[in-house]
């Protein structure tokens, strides 16, 4: 008895047969029954929700009493439908409720050769046998099997197992149907004869269901139902095309009618109206998978009304609502993770709020800080923002689906050694572009020079700056280049007491250099943009062999102009020194200047000007001729 009671657990642990879900061959027209009328229940709830919801908006008023008998019409159909739905045997429970039932497939542990029949798999195979390998061995095995369900006139009560010592052999009469060996039986960590006795259990309700399956008859049906499911499908896949283009036609025409009228557009079609472009895509990408949906279906269903197909179907079937379980036990999984990342994106978000009022509060100078220039609000936030932004995708990386999978991380690992190998000059450049914020070298609008640019700074970001020169040409310095670089700030003092430009002028001896201050300074006070006061003043920088430098210095609250200044300074410095009798040059001259004629304008001379003449004089002696050739 304890012997019996471990075989009885051991086989209870080990040998389970499975019966497959879904009818058999003798309920297939209930099993179509029952997926059509799953599938028209819903098409019908979802008409009905259209006429409900949408139809009533978009049809006259006249129209309106059809509406509602189409409404109550649709509603007693789905209603029906409902209730066949239900209503349809279930072939599953009787079948398991039916001791005579034949179990479809034997599962056993997988670790040998499934022997398969019309796809299903009903025992394994465990060891070689001579030459023959457990696959060789159940392929064999399947066409004897085939071969006696296909012979009538060979009983299923002759099926029956023989032991011949070393081996148990399974017979259908004389013919014989697989051998078991003591490798089978260990494989199977069972006693062969017990196995022997299970095997002929399971071949006899496999050549039982074969023979009951595969007969003419049940072959017509399959193919009545098949053709009965293909006309439904095409009816369905056409009701529901013809449908979504109607539905769409007249919500357009309803739109623009309603547009063209120029009425007060009520809160409730504005929504409509800005909602709509999502909505409609949505319900177009739900439409497209009611359509495959409904294909699958009918792809399972009349798959199902074939033997030979039936159990692909099932697994079909099976896969998908796996997947569909596996898909929705993972979403109800993650929930928890969703909650938390939505905690830290709703924080992360009202910390930038915060931040941003913060730092705009100092930017307009309604909060100040001791030693924070309200020119850093502006940097400050989006640094600081970077950081939140940085700091919540940490925190939230974790907790995304998939962060744990190899493929994830490989990518993270890829992303980073790029961003390492690939920036480390933009990196330079970012630090160098925030050490130059906080330097405040220049603002955005200053006149500066940068190396040997000049022009205005028209923007400034974290990699580079960018600035217009006086010829409209936008140049492009790297921050990088402006930190190691000198820069002359032009506007910085002219905001204050203005800046001074200079520009340099060489005069001979032979002008008093009292007049040239005075002249110097009278044509910067005739410029245009030269400030009164601070006031003019010269330097005289060198005194030089034949001349001396006399350099002019001059206040302007307007560099950008700088180029039109100068230009004007110079004008009215030649008109100064022009009105005064005095020659603007670096004289290189000897005596021979007397006979050249002065370089003063002809609008300037007196009318009885004339040009000198060389004198002859008398020099040891000797007399000089006009050609400057001595004569004894």
């Amino acid at each position: 008895m304890e012997s019996s009671a471990q075989n009885t657990l051991r086989n209870t642990r080990l040998v389970k047969l499975v019966q497959l879900t879904g009818p058999t061959t003798r309920h297939s027209p209930y099993a179509a029954f029952w997926a059509l009328s799953c599938v028209m229940t819903a098409i019908l709830v979802g008409l009905l929700f259209a006429c409900q919801n949408l139809m009533p908006d978009i049809l006259a008023t006249k129209a309106r009493p059809r509406l509602s008998r189409a409404r109550r019409l649709l509603t007693t159909c789905a209603l029906v439908c409902t209730f066949c739905t239900f209503a349809s045997p279930n072939t599953t429970s009787q079948a398991a409720r039916d001791p005579s039932a034949v179990p479809d497939s034997v599962a056993i542990e997988n670790n040998g050769s499934p022997l398969e029949i019309d796809g299903k798999p009903i025992l394994l195979i465990y060891a070689p046998i001579g030459g023959f390998t457990p696959q060789d061995r159940a392929s064999a095995i399947q066409q004897r099997i085939i071969a006696l369900s296909r012979n009538t006139n060979i009983a299923i009560e002759a099926i029956h197992a023989e032991d011949r010592g070393t081996w148990t052999e399974i017979l259908a009469g004389s013919n014989r149907l697989m051998g078991i060996t003591e490798g089978d039986a260990k494989a199977a960590e069972r006693p062969r004869a017990e196995l022997a006795e299970e095997y002929t259990e399971v071949l006899r309700l496999v050549v039982k269901q074969y023979r009951e399956d595969h007969t003419w008859r049940h072959y017509w049906w399959g193919m009545f139902y098949a053709a009965l499911a293909s006309v439904g499908i095409a009816v369905l896949l056409i009701i529901l095309f013809l449908a979504r283009r109607s539905a769409k036609s007249r919500i357009e025409r309803w739109l623009a009618r309603r547009e063209a009228e120029g009425a007060p557009v009520p809160v409730a079609l504005r929504l409509r109206r800005y909602l709509g472009p999502p909505f409609t895509a949505m319900f177009r990408t739900l439409f497209w998978i009611i359509v495959l949906a409904l294909l699958q279906s009918y792809a399972t269903v009349v798959l199902r009304f074939f033997p030979s197909t039936r159990y692909t179907s099932y697994r079909i079937t099976n896969r998908l609502f796996s997947e569909f379980a596996t898909f929705g036990k993972t979403c109800v999984g993650y929930i928890p993770n969703l909650l938390l990342i939505l905690c830290i994106c709703l924080v992360t978000s009202y910390l930038i709020r915060v931040n941003k009022y913060i730092f705009q509060e100092i930017s307009s100078q309604r909060v100040t800080i001791r030693g924070f220039y309200p020119d850093w609000a502006e940097p400050t936030a989006k640094l600081t923002r970077t950081l939140i932004l940085a700091a919540a995708a940490i925190v939230v990386f974790p907790y995304l689906p998939g962060s744990e999978s190899p493929a994830f991380k490989g990518i993270s690992v890829f992303l980073g050694v790029l961003l390492s190998l690939g920036s480390t000059s933009a990196v330079a450049h970012a630090v160098a572009g925030t050490i130059v914020t906080y330097m405040r070298a220049f603002q955005v609008g200053d006149f500066v020079r940068i190396g040997n640019d000049v022009g205005e700074v028209i923007e400034k970001t974290l990699l580079v700056t960018r600035i217009c020169t006086q010829k409209k040409e936008v140049v492009t310095i790297p921050n990088g280049t402006v930190l190691g670089g000198v820069v002359v700030n032009y506007s910085a003092e002219a905001r204050q007491k203005g800046v001074i430009f200079h520009t340099t002028v060489t005069i001979g001896y032979n002008t008093p250099w009292r007049q040239v201050h005075e002249l110097l300074v009278s044509g910067a006070l005739a410029t245009e943009n030269v400030l009164r006061e601070p006031a003019p003043f010269v330097v005289q920088t060198a005194l030089n062999d034949f001349y001396a430098a006399y350099e002019l210095n001059a206040y302007t609250v307007n560099p950008k102009n700088m180029q039109n200044i100068y230009s004007s300074l110079h004008q009215n410095i030649q008109d100064k020194f022009n009105e005064a009798g005095v020659e603007i040059n670096s004289p290189h001259y000897t005596s021979l200047r007397d006979g050249n004629r002065t370089t003063i304008p002809d609008a300037y001379l007196p009318a009885n000007y004339r040009n000198p003449v060389f004198e002859v004089q008398e020099v040891n002696g000797s007399q000089m001729s006009p050609t400057g050739v001595k004569h004894p």
